[in-house]
């Protein structure tokens, strides 16, 4: 399964759904990008649209 997590620094509860995830990373591709008030250039925001295509679930924390 494909996970695409965007960090955007509005989950309250972060730290658990990081360790979840960290279990599933062995079983799973999981696709990491921070958007928490980075600057980011044009393909780096294709690079994450392909990737949230691309992926079975989005998880935003």
């Amino acid at each position: 399964m494909n996970i695409a997590v965007l960090n955007t620094g509005l989950f309250p509860d972060r730290k658990m759904m990081e360790d979840a995830l960290s279990e599933l990373e062995a079983f799973h591709n999981v696709y990491r990008c921070d958007v928490t008030g980075t600057a980011m250039s044009d393909g780096e925001w294709n690079q994450v649209l392909d990737e949230l295509l691309a992926s079975d679930v989005v998880v935003t924390l």
